[in-house]
């Protein structure tokens, strides 16, 4: 699987889209100073980005341990730093609990799936639905058709949410003492908390489509406003259940913002850019943070 998601992405990036005119446009790209209005909103709302996952994560780990809204930035910084060169995030656990004095940390990473999951859910349940409709209008199927998949969409959803908000279940699941002490950290959860986790990670979300419609503005890429949301909606869903590795999580990302968008525009360059740019905003820019503050919490513990 990862060595076919490799040649993918090198076929898709080198050959088929000529990854040398990417290139060739970043140097040739001249914006204006109208241009700012796109760009500096979409840098600024990575630091609200941020800020509500801090947010949400601090609102679940205080159950077990007090920590200050700063050292849940920390934590959450730390956790983009090691997310970035581990396989499928699974760095971002890690660079969470480290930072946690008195919790377990791997019941602290167990808390930290409920704000993952959350968020897999807001991008899953808008995803499919993006689609579905992306197909509906390339194939021109048959309304009746796309209405029964979106009852069934709709059934999936309400069923994900209901696991969700009944998260409290596993924990009563039968395994072995110690793995049972584990999994009861989903028991202390009440359906009116994980109501605000899941608003959160709505709002986090609105923030990346956001971003990405700016983006995709600012690097002069021309769809319709319905096309560019349902592409975007629909290029994140597919980017969350690819497996991700550094580069091949870049990769997954232009060539899925390719496969969805080139159905509506032949601006390649300016759809890559947009893809690799939100990355950078959202990723790379907190990540080197986060390294700077995982240094800073190594030399404070030696």
């Amino acid at each position: 699987m990862l060595f076919a998601t490799f040649g993918f992405i090198f076929y898709k990036l080198f050959y088929a889209y000529h990854f040398d005119e990417l290139l060739r446009s970043i140097s040739e790209f001249n914006p204006g100073w109208q241009d700012l209005l796109f760009i500096l909103p979409a840098v600024l709302l990575s630091t609200g980005n941020w800020m509500l996952e801090a947010s949400k994560w601090r609102m679940l780990i205080n159950k077990y341990e007090y920590i200050s809204y700063a050292d849940a930035m920390k934590a959450v910084l730390s956790g983009v730093s090691l997310s970035i060169i581990t396989p499928n995030q699974i760095g971002d656990f890690a660079g969470r609990v480290i930072h946690l004095k008195k919790f377990n940390k791997i019941k602290g990473s167990l808390v930290t799936i409920i704000g993952h999951t959350a968020q897999m859910y807001m991008t899953a349940s808008f995803g499919l639905y993006a689609i579905v409709w992306l197909v509906e209008d390339q194939q021109e199927l048959n309304g009746q058709r796309t209405d029964y998949i979106y009852f069934l969409i709709f059934v999936l959803i309400a069923l994900m949410a209901w696991a969700f908000l009944n998260i409290k279940y596993l924990s009563r699941l039968s395994f072995n003492q110690k793995i049972t002490s584990y999994l009861s950290v989903f028991s202390q959860y009440n359906r009116s908390e994980l109501m605000q986790v899941l608003m959160l990670s709505f709002l986090r979300y609105s923030i990346f489509v956001c971003q990405y419609y700016l983006l995709l503005h600012f690097f002069g890429v021309s769809v319709s406003p319905n096309q560019a949301f349902v592409c975007i909606i629909a290029a994140l869903c597919a980017q969350s259940f690819v497996p991700s590795f550094i580069l091949v999580e870049l990769g997954m990302r232009g060539a899925s913002a390719l496969w969805f968008f080139g159905m509506y525009t032949g601006n390649i360059s300016g759809v890559l850019l947009s893809a690799y740019s939100l990355w950078i905003i959202n990723l790379m820019i907190p990540g080197l943070l986060g390294l700077w503050v995982i240094m800073r919490w190594r030399f404070i513990k030696s």
